[in-house]
């Protein structure tokens, strides 16, 4: 139900912003750099989590320096005509990656799990066959 309303919205934004496509196009792209590169940080705590602290307060860090640059450059640049259809594409973008990395996080998990259990299972199982 969640990727069908998340679906009809952005159905939804970008029939009425199509006016203004490359303001939209540049709110969702940075929207994806900048989530994206604070995931891959943010991901490296699960590897290591003596440094679970600094791999957020990192992220965090890099997901507004990355923000504040693109929204510089865009605005020094003059690529966009309208601001309020770039952070409304923005923050929603935003959003609906940080839900989507999320799941399949937890999707991943579960898989690997599964795995887990199944050649746990495997091992024990062909020990007592015998």
């Amino acid at each position: 139900m969640k990727k069908l309303i998340f679906s009809v919205i952005v159905l939804m934004l970008a029939i009425l912003f199509t006016e203004h496509f490359h303001s939209f196009t540049i709110g969702f792209s940075l929207a994806i750099i900048a989530v994206g590169a604070s995931y891959l940080i943010a991901y490296q705590a699960i590897r290591q989590p003596q440094y679970v602290m600094t791999y957020l307060v990192l992220a965090v860090i890099t997901k507004l320096a990355i923000t504040v640059s693109g929204v510089i450059w865009v605005f020094s640049n003059s690529l966009i005509h309208s601001p309020i259809t770039f952070l409304v594409a923005y923050a929603f973008f935003s959003a609906l990656i940080t839900y989507s990395v999320s799941r399949y996080r937890a999707y991943h998990e579960i898989k690997v799990n599964n795995n887990k259990r199944r050649s746990f299972t495997q091992v024990y199982m062909s020990k007592f066959s015998q």
